[in-house]
């Protein structure tokens, strides 16, 4: 079953993959947050125009609709090009980041922004059927192909996985209690958030004492030589190939998306702030990509 909770319209979607309607059950329920600066705000929004990618994706108070549509749209093709970018890294990067989770058997685990279920497939894997998972993320497009993929896993793999849940929400305010879950992971998710610092906090309060989020996502280095080898990258491979899927303006959203994402230092001092006990940040992939693990 697919929860879906849409900040806009809740309604009965149809996949043209799979022909059966998917249940909705508007679930809002406020969450809480702490009151960060104006100045974090601003700076981790990225409020100016004028900037690659679909419109709006930049723009303050606009960022969130223009950057659910985004991946609506990229949906049908995100693991294909996901395998095709990262040359099958991507999914080295996940297990590590459900390793540094902390998610063991019988855990009650979440993975934010989950697009399609990778990482909530693997942390199923390691909470095992005892365990609960739950992925949430605010594009509709992206959990139908969730909830398709997880429909056609075998048997024997869905025996040794717990179930997951799929619910469509806001990472800024989640429909959970507090202190629900046992481990989290957020993978390519905290950059697109309209407010970091309301994200973490919201991640802060719905896990348990003690238990501990690892966030997975591109490293906006401080190293100009690294910096520099990522812009080629994405300029010269990763827009030219998704512009032949009919996708360049989606994914020249990547190269300012990372320069306004905070530094891994920046990400460990946001996480205090939101009320972590401890944070580290790994650089991982040849420092391109960074894991954030927080412990509440």
């Amino acid at each position: 079953m697919l929860l879906q909770q849409n900040p806009f319209t809740c309604r009965v979607q149809r996949t043209d993959r799979r022909a059966k309607q998917l249940q909705i059950i508007s679930a809002v329920a406020p969450g809480t947050s702490s009151e960060n600066s104006l100045r974090d705000e601003r700076a981790l929004s990225g409020s100016r125009a004028g900037t690659p990618g679909p419109a709006g994706a930049f723009v303050e108070g606009q960022e969130a609709e223009a950057r659910q549509q985004l991946f609506g749209k990229i949906a049908p093709v995100y693991d294909q090009l996901n395998n095709l970018l990262s040359l099958g890294q991507h999914r080295t990067w996940k297990r590590m980041a459900v390793k540094w989770s902390g998610a063991l058997a019988g855990h009650a685990a979440v993975d934010l922004c989950c697009g399609s279920g990778d990482l909530a497939f693997i942390l199923a894997e390691a909470v095992g059927p005892l365990g609960k998972v739950t992925g949430l993320d605010f594009a509709a497009e992206m959990l139908q192909d969730a909830d398709i993929r997880q429909s056609s896993l075998p048997s024997l793999t869905k025996r040794r996985q717990s179930h997951i849940r799929w619910i469509q929400g806001d990472a800024q305010q989640l429909p959970f209690e507090n202190n629900s879950f046992d481990a989290a992971t957020m993978g390519y998710g905290l950059r697109n958030v309209a407010s970091i610092p309301k994200a973490l906090s919201e991640l802060q309060r719905v896990l348990k004492p003690g238990a501990k989020v690892a966030v997975l996502d591109f490293n906006n280095s401080t190293n100009p030589a690294v910096d520099a080898i990522q812009g080629w990258a994405l300029e010269n491979v990763v827009v030219p190939m998704a512009r032949s899927y009919g996708l360049g303006e989606e994914y020249e959203y990547l190269r300012p998306s990372i320069k306004r994402f905070p530094t891994g230092r920046e990400q460990v001092r946001l996480a205090k702030e939101a009320g972590f006990t401890k944070a580290v940040h790994y650089e991982i992939g040849f420092d391109l990509m960074g894991v954030l693990v927080a412990t509440k």
